[in-house]
């Protein structure tokens, strides 16, 4: 490991701080690990990144975007088939338990490091995924705003449950087709 080597792009660790925790969970990540992964000593990681937080930051912003990665299209896909505006719900929902199936350890990390985010807001895929249309956002009266979040909160603990092997993908669905019934299928048509 070269002392003061220079890192030619700061993506690169957080690229590689994502590979170890997908490798060994968040509990197993050390700066002197990813310090070594990239080849430099850790005083040089410490150039970049202020503490072990620090860069923990900015994987959990670089894993909510690799989260919602495609989200758009698949949206845009239940839309051309005439799916329901609060459907997209489900597209969402579906979509995060395809993630917490091929990466399981960063999504925990994500739900469970990223559970004071305001998801709509901090990622535009999310806010496309409740509006009504491409250009269009629905109505949102106060009822339906609590039920997303009720909905929303389900599917994320649900996923955590997928991920720690006690629940099923199967059930996941079946639990969350129920919510959807619940929550959001009664404001299906409503625009106010």
């Amino acid at each position: 490991m070269g002392r003061g080597k220079k890192i030619v792009d700061i993506e690169l660790v957080v690229e590689k701080a994502i590979a170890l925790i997908e490798e060994g969970g968040v509990e197993e990540f050390s700066t002197r690990r990813l310090a070594a992964r990239l080849g430099i000593s850790a005083m040089t990681l410490y150039n970049y990144y202020e503490n072990r937080g620090a860069i923990l930051k900015g994987v959990l912003h670089k894993g909510v975007s690799l989260l919602w990665e495609g989200l758009a299209g698949e949206i845009s896909a239940w839309r051309s088939r005439g799916g329901s505006p609060l459907g997209v719900y489900r597209v969402m929902t579906d979509h995060l338990l395809s993630f917490a199936s091929s990466r399981p350890k960063l999504c925990g990390f994500i739900i469970t490091e990223g559970a004071g985010i305001d998801w709509s807001a901090d990622d535009s895929s999310i806010e496309e995924a409740i509006s009504a249309s491409g250009d269009r956002a629905l109505p949102r009266s106060e009822g339906l705003r609590r039920d997303v979040y009720l909905y929303e909160v389900l599917a994320f603990a649900l996923a955590l449950k997928v991920i720690s092997g006690g629940e099923t993908a199967e059930r996941y669905r079946e639990l969350l087709a129920e919510s959807y019934e619940l929550l959001l299928a009664r404001h299906e048509g409503v625009t106010a």
